[in-house]
């Protein structure tokens, strides 16, 4: 069953939450959507141009919410997006794909066999993604970065906080946040790059197992399933 929280500013952690069971869930800017054990989606939190609550028909297996819009993978490997779409990033491309990944205003997806391919905003390159085979793609605010089948990152878009400046070394996961990004590296360590305002970009050492980049703090699981944070401690209310 689902339970939400955080900034309440707008009433968002609980209006109009659903009841139920779900698999999976995702959380954009002021919006949420999630997959039930039937593998239909349910979305819910009023968000930017009146859309409220727009629920897409089909079966999926994924789901991704970016600032307000969100994309899925249907059963048969298509995808659909939905919310937004002045900036087309809901006008999805055809074929077949294993993976998606929301950002601000544009998406990113991994093809079947392994291509990448970006829609959406595109003022700072966000949406050209590079050539190669990918096994990871996770989008930011202006920017875009993956991991290609050799483990290595590739990064694209905006670089104005050097956010596309990425490590050396072989990584297993990734995840961008507005404007940084952090990876776990083969050994199990992290690594973040992009602006360190608030120490976003300085995780903690030890070794983890996932890792995922908000606005301007980051969070990760460590091996032996504890969580760190890093980053802003600001809450507004």
């Amino acid at each position: 069953t689902v339970t939400c929280w955080g900034n309440d500013k707008l009433n968002l952690p609980t209006v109009n939450l659903p009841t139920g069971q779900f698999t999976t869930i995702t959380t954009g800017e002021n919006h949420s959507c999630g997959i039930r054990i039937n593998e239909t989606i349910t979305c819910w939190i009023k968000v930017y141009g009146g859309y409220y609550g727009q629920t897409p028909t089909g079966l999926f297996t994924a789901i991704t919410a970016g600032q307000s819009h969100s994309c899925g993978i249907h059963t048969d490997k298509t995808i659909t997006c939905w919310g937004n779409n002045q900036y087309k990033q809901t006008d999805t491309p055809t074929g077949q794909f294993i993976t998606i990944t929301a950002g601000y205003n544009h998406s990113c997806g991994i093809r079947t066999y392994g291509t990448l391919t970006c829609w959406g905003w595109n003022e700072y390159g966000q949406t050209e993604a590079p050539t190669g085979q990918f096994t990871i793609v996770t989008a930011g605010s202006r920017h875009s970065c993956g991991i290609r089948t050799n483990k290595t990152v590739a990064c694209w878009g905006d670089n104005q906080h050097k956010q596309t400046d990425i490590p050396t070394g072989q990584f297993t996961a990734i995840s961008s946040g507005e404007y940084h990004s952090c990876g776990i590296r083969t050994n199990g360590t992290l690594a973040c790059w992009g602006p360190n305002s608030f120490g976003q970009a300085t995780p903690p050492t030890g070794r983890f197992s996932a890792v995922i980049a908000g606005f301007d703090h980051s969070c990760g699981i460590r091996i032996n399933g504890t969580v760190a944070c890093w980053g802003s401690i600001r809450i507004n209310t």
